[in-house]
């Protein structure tokens, strides 16, 4: 990112601008997590919402990164930083925590750390790779073939998303725990019935 503003402003405007992509990554992960709770624990649906608004985005880089001015750029770039580090935030940890808990790994909880470190690991990877792929593509195409293949790539990602989301969507939402009284716990589901048990 920083590289993609310097061909458009003064190396220290592009820094400063760029930071509005980390800052919108901050409350990211909160609102996505807030929403998924108050959803039943949906987060793959969240996190497919969340890259859908993101495509469109993508696409007015792609069209108009170039001719943009700068106030709506820094709009965009934060509300980028917000849509993708929601997503990023949660699966590296809750959605890790839901896998180690699917039903293919039998409920053991000593895989959680396999898991997460899976996550991450392929994570940096493929942010490796893309690293080494952008020389070559704005070399070739320009920059607006990068943002073309961000948005590729975010397609790609929802559609690797589906069978989480088709599961989620099957599962009643999760029970709302809640403590009542010393030594006893109430849970309510999601008819609004209450259950002591």
């Amino acid at each position: 990112l920083p590289l993609f503003l310097q061909t458009h402003f003064p190396s220290d405007k592009a820094n400063m601008i760029s930071t509005l992509y980390d800052f919108g990554m901050m409350p990211g992960g909160i609102i996505v997590g807030l929403v998924s709770d108050a959803l039943g624990g949906r987060r793959g649906c969240v996190i497919v919402v969340f890259l859908l608004i993101l495509c469109p985005l993508l696409l007015v880089m792609a069209l108009f990164a170039d001719t943009l001015a700068t106030v709506p750029l820094m709009g965009i770039l934060a509300l980028m930083g917000l849509l993708i580090g929601g997503p990023n935030n949660i699966v590296t940890s809750a959605v890790a925590a839901d896998l180690a808990e699917d039903d293919a790994i039998g409920g053991n909880k000593q895989s959680l750390g396999t898991v997460v470190g899976l996550i991450n690991g392929s994570g940096s990877f493929v942010a490796a790779v893309g690293q080494m792929i952008v020389p070559y593509i704005t070399d070739a195409l320009g920059w607006s073939a990068l943002w073309y293949f961000m948005l590729i790539a975010t397609v790609i990602s929802c559609v690797l998303m589906t069978p989480k989301i088709i599961k989620e969507l099957k599962e009643t939402p999760r029970a709302k725990v809640s403590v009542a009284k010393a030594g006893y716990q109430t849970i309510t589901n999601s008819e609004g019935k209450t259950a002591q048990p």
